[in-house]
C-alpha cells in the first residue's frame, strides 16, 4: 500500500514522485485512487452503474457521520453537511460546473470527491486561464492522471482551451500531441511561445482536431503536417488537415508563403480569420479562395495591403461566402464590392468600416445584389450619404444590425428610411453622426427592440 507523507510524495515499492502543486497551483490530489467510496453501514447503491447513488446517508445520534480519511480507513467521525446528503449524480452534476482548476481541488476534500471528481465523461475538455500556471507540468499530470485507465492516451479528452496561459511552450503542446489523439478542440490564445514544430505535432497526430485558436500567437508562420505524418500518408489525414474553424487573429509573422502552405493542407476550412496579419496582401487572399471551396467566414481586418483585387479573387467562392469583414483595408473601392456582391449574393455580414473609398454606389451594389443582408457596418465611410442608406432600407428589409458610425454625411432622412422599412432593426449605432432628438425617436417608435448606439447626451 502506497501512504502519502506531509510533503506530498508517495511511498511505496516504486521510486517516490510528486504529484501536487504548491499554493494556488495544485492540479492533482495526494493520494492514488482507490475504490469508490462506500457507506460504513454497508448501503448497497441504488443502481448499478459507474455512477454510485446511494440510498440513503448512514448519520449518528449526535448528527455527524463516518468519515473516510484518504487511506481509505475510518476516520474521527465529521459534521453532516448538506452535500453529504446529495446523491453521487448530483454531485457530479454540480462538478461538471466546475473550472479544471477548481474541479481538481475538489478532488483534494475527501475520498469520495476524490472519486467523483475523476468520473470520465468529467473530463472530455480541460479549461484553464492562468498567466502565472506552470502549464507544462499541469498538463503533463493531468493527462498521466487521465490515461492511467488508458495507458499512455487520454481517449476520453476531446476539448482543451488554455487561453491566457502565458507559460505554455512547446512542452505543453508535445504532451497534448503525445497522449491526446481524439482531440477536436485547441485554444491557445495568447500563449505566445509555442513556434510551428510544436503546431506540427499537434496537427499530425490528433487527425480529428477541427477547431484551432492560435490568436496572438506570432510565432507561428505556418500550420502543416510533420513530414514523418506526410510521408506515412496515413489514412486517417490523406495528407490533409481536418481543421474546419481557424483562428490566426495577430499572428503578425504570418506571411503570403506562409497562408499557401495553410491553404494547401486545410482544404476543409469554413470559417478563417486573420485579422491583423498585417503581412497578407491580395496574393496570400487568392491562395485561400483558389484552395479553401469550402469558405463561409472570412477576415482580413486591418490587412491594408488587401485591395480590390483580393475581394475579387474571394468572389470565386460564390454563395458560399456569408461572412467577411475587410475593416480598415482602405484600398477597397466601389468596384471591389460591385465584384464580390455579384458572385457571392448570399452574404448575410459584410464588415467595410474604415473603407472610406467607398460610396453610395457600392452601398447599392450590395443592397440590390445581398437583399438577404442582416448585418452591415459602413462606419467611417466618409462618402455614403442618404441615397445609398434609401437604396438599403428598400432592398434590405430583414437587416437586423447597421453600423452608421462618424459617416458625416448620414442625416436624419437616411436613418428614418432605414427604421420606416428595417423595422426588425436590433442594433444602430449613429455615433458622431448629425442626427436629430426627432429621428431618434423616430427609430424609437418604428424599431422597438433597437438598442440606439449614440454620442449625443440629448436622447437619454
Amino acid at each position: 500500500m502506497m501512504r502519502g507523507n506531509k510533503d506530498g510524495h508517495f511511498q511505496g515499492n516504486k521510486k517516490p514522485y510528486r504529484v501536487t502543486f504548491k499554493e494556488e497551483t495544485e492540479m492533482i490530489p495526494p493520494y492514488p485512487p482507490r475504490k469508490l467510496y462506500q457507506p460504513r453501514n454497508g448501503l448497497k447503491p441504488a443502481i448499478s452503474h459507474s455512477h454510485k447513488v446511494y440510498a440513503s446517508v448512514h448519520v449518528n445520534s449526535d448528527g455527524t457521520i463516518p468519515y473516510t480519511d484518504k487511506n481509505g480507513k475510518l476516520g474521527k467521525d465529521r459534521r453532516l453537511s448538506p452535500f453529504d446528503l446529495l446523491s453521487d449524480d448530483l454531485v457530479v452534476k454540480i462538478f461538471s460546473y466546475l473550472p479544471t482548476d477548481q474541479l481538481c481541488k475538489c478532488a483534494c476534500v475527501d475520498r469520495r470527491w476524490y472519486d467523483l471528481s475523476w468520473e470520465p465523461h468529467l473530463w472530455t475538455h480541460i479549461e484553464m486561464s492562468n498567466e502565472n500556471l506552470d502549464i507544462d507540468r499541469a498538463l503533463r499530470i493531468l493527462t498521466w492522471r487521465l490515461s492511467r485507465e488508458t495507458p499512455n492516451v487520454c481517449l476520453m479528452l476531446e476539448k482543451i482551451r488554455l487561453s491566457g496561459c502565458e507559460k505554455l511552450t512547446n512542452k505543453g503542446l508535445h504532451v497534448i500531441a503525445k497522449r491526446c489523439p481524439e482531440l477536436t478542440t485547441l485554444e491557445v490564445a495568447g500563449c505566445y511561445n509555442i513556434t510551428n514544430e510544436a503546431l506540427y505535432e499537434v496537427v499530425s497526430r490528433c487527425p480529428n482536431l477541427q477547431h484551432l485558436d492560435i490568436t496572438g500567437c506570432p510565432c507561428i508562420t505556418c500550420i502543416a503536417l510533420t513530414p514523418e505524418a506526410t510521408m506515412r500518408a496515413c489514412p486517417l489525414h490523406g495528407k490533409q488537415i481536418s481543421l474546419q474553424y481557424l483562428d490566426m487573429t495577430d499572428c503578425y509573422g504570418l506571411e503570403d508563403a506562409g497562408l499557401r502552405v495553410i491553404a494547401n493542407n486545410c482544404r476543409e476550412l469554413t470559417r478563417f480569420y486573420l485579422r491583423r496579419c498585417v503581412r497578407i496582401t491580395d496574393v496570400g487572399v487568392q491562395y485561400v479562395a483558389n484552395n479553401c471551396s469550402m469558405l463561409k467566414e472570412f477576415s482580413v481586418s486591418d490587412c491594408r495591403r488587401v485591395t480590390d483585387f483580393g475581394i475579387r479573387e474571394l468572389a470565386k467562392l460564390g454563395a458560399q461566402l456569408r461572412y467577411l469583414s475587410v475593416v480598415h483595408c482602405d484600398q477597397v473601392t466601389d468596384v471591389g464590392i460591385k465584384t464580390l456582391t455579384k458572385y457571392c449574393n448570399k452574404l448575410r455580414y459584410l464588415n467595410i468600416r474604415g473603407c472610406e473609398l467607398v460610396t453610395d454606389t457600392g452601398v447599392e451594389y450590395l443592397a440590390r445584389q445581398c437583399n438577404k443582408l442582416r448585418s452591415l457596418d459602413i462606419g467611417k465611410c466618409t462618402l455614403v450619404t442618404d441615397r445609398g442608406l434609401e437604396v438599403l432600407a428598400l432592398n434590405c428589409p430583414l437587416l437586423k444590425k447597421l453600423s452608421l458610425k462618424s459617416c458625416e454625411r448620414i442625416t436624419d432622412r437616411g436613418v428614418q428610411m432605414i427604421a420606416a422599412n428595417c423595422t426588425d432593426l436590433q442594433m444602430l449605432n449613429i455615433q458622431d453622426c448629425k442626427i436629430s432628438t426627432e429621428a431618434y425617436r423616430f427609430v424609437k417608435r418604428h424599431c422597438k427592440r433597437c438598442i440606439i448606439e449614440h454620442t449625443n447626451p440629448g436622447f437619454c
